[in-house]
């Protein structure tokens, strides 16, 4: 994996040779080039015949595509759903299921296990059987920690803060045993991937504000993208969303009459979404789905709830496609990604760190990033642009000596801070014509905006090619 910072200060500027905090998207962006319509992937949901689901914890499955699960079954599709962690975090499920205000490890790996049944008779009741069941046990409220704070070896595991654990302590799982790293998630998609060959994958939302759930998208996404999975395969990849902030969806509560709209958009509202209408079967069936995981509705039953409606909402992949351009023609100025959900009702960040945009496009001199912000630049905030590169190349794989899974550090690439400018209200990157090259032909680029050290905001992993 390569990837690269550009760092810029207002007043000094700085260039970091330091690891990438890799994949955690708390925000994202809606590309321009795919708010052209969107009937083809709306059709896929419909004709697919093998659909894998990427739920970060047992329930999301049927939250975000519960309905469509029980429609494909009843059509005689193959669905198989991927758990990432086992939820054995909830601290106030577990005190609530074991009457106890101060959970142990041991209550939070019996809850664990507790979700892991209720998966299974949730699955049963849209139609989905055991053995398409895949429990991967990854820490639950772990997976953007295990991304943020580069734990990619197994020699350098993420230890759960709620089991005590460093590694999957369940029998059930995928892997038994496997560490808390990123190189052994990335590894179990990928075999999941490459056995099951599903033509539609259902990831949770990259602008999903739950760490698991933007985690989950992100390692799946580098998992696709690490074998050109949608290109050999021509698979379609869709999102659908979870958490959007305390105000969605709206109203909370059981309402099945009423529909599930797109959740409120911070900036530009041109997102597109798909909906599918749910017979009056799905929704039943949802429901009951969802009355299996009592252990969550002891404690967010109205929340939960609240995806009970008369459709479910869908969304394609954000992609920057530079590739595709003239290099000889006129710099290209769109490729915008706009808006992002705004997860609270008043502002709390800081205005020259509140990401609003970010665009790409290709100039003489290379690809410009350009972060709009809601205020100019700050001499107190830092302006980060990572990248990270999928695939190495022939080259560096020889220089690793076959590795497969390289530290960041060791592929952590410096730009020089000219190569860095300040535009009203905007921060802008340029990535050196060279960079294209030794990154490979796509990459995942974020946005970063910090304060002594902190994050305040992050534009979130955008896949761009080059």
């Amino acid at each position: 994996m390569r990837t690269s910072n550009i760092v810029w200060r207002s007043q000094e500027l700085k260039c970091h040779r330091k690891a990438a905090a890799w994949l955690k998207p708390v925000a994202w962006c809606i590309v321009l080039a795919l708010l052209t319509g969107s009937g083809s992937t709306a059709g896929s949901l419909a004709s697919a015949s093998r659909i894998l689901v990427i739920a970060p914890h047992p329930d999301d499955e049927t939250l975000g595509a519960g309905g469509l699960i029980y429609t494909a079954c009843r059509r005689g599709a193959q669905v198989k759903v991927v758990f990432m962690t086992m939820g054995d975090g909830s601290g106030a499920a577990a005190g609530i299921l074991f009457g106890t205000g101060r959970p142990s490890p041991d209550h939070m790996m019996a809850l664990g296990r507790t979700r892991h049944c209720e998966a299974i008779a949730a699955l049963a009741t849209l139609g989905v059987a055991a053995e398409d069941a895949v429990f991967l046990g990854y820490p639950d409220d772990g997976l953007a920690d295990i991304i943020d704070n580069q734990h990619w070896r197994p020699n350098d595991p993420y230890m759960s803060k709620h089991t005590g654990c460093a590694s999957t302590p369940y029998a059930c799982v995928f892997t038994p045993g496997a560490e808390y790293c990123a190189s052994r998630i990335v590894s179990d998609l990928s075999t999941i991937l490459a056995e099951y060959m599903p033509d539609l994958v259902l990831v949770p939302h990259p602008l999903d504000t739950h760490g698991d759930h933007w985690a989950s998208y992100a390692l799946t996404m580098y998992a696709i993208e690490q074998q050109n999975y949608v290109e050999l395969a021509g698979a379609n990849v869709l999102a659908y969303m979870v958490h959007a902030g305390a105000d969605w969806p709206q109203p909370w509560g059981y309402r099945p009459d009423l529909p599930l709209d797109p959740p409120r958009w911070r900036g530009s509202p041109q997102a597109v979404w798909i909906r599918t209408a749910l017979t009056e079967d799905a929704v039943a069936a949802k429901l009951r789905a969802l009355e299996r995981y009592k252990s969550q509705l002891a404690s967010v039953s109205a929340f939960l709830k609240s995806f009970v409606r008369s459709n479910e909402l869908f969304s394609s992949v954000p992609v920057i496609d530079l590739a595709s351009r003239n290099e000889s023609g006129p710099a290209h100025e769109d490729h915008a990604l706009l808006g992002r959900p705004d997860p609270r009702p008043f502002r709390v960040l800081p205005p020259s760190g509140e990401i609003r945009s970010v665009v790409a496009n290709r100039t003489k001199d290379g690809i410009a990033v350009t972060a709009t912000l809601a205020w100019p630049p700050s001499p107190s905030m830092t302006y980060r642009l990572q990248m990270v590169s999928p695939v190495p190349t022939e080259a560096l794989s020889e220089r690793l000596c076959g590795e497969r899974h390289p530290s960041v550090k060791e592929l952590t690439y410096e730009i020089t801070p000219s190569d860095i400018w300040r535009r009203p209200w905007a921060a802008t990157f340029l990535i050196p014509l060279h960079y294209p090259e030794s990154l490979g032909a796509k990459a995942l680029i974020e946005v970063v905006t910090l304060h002594r050290g902190a994050i305040v905001d992050r534009s979130g992993w955008i896949l761009l090619r080059m």
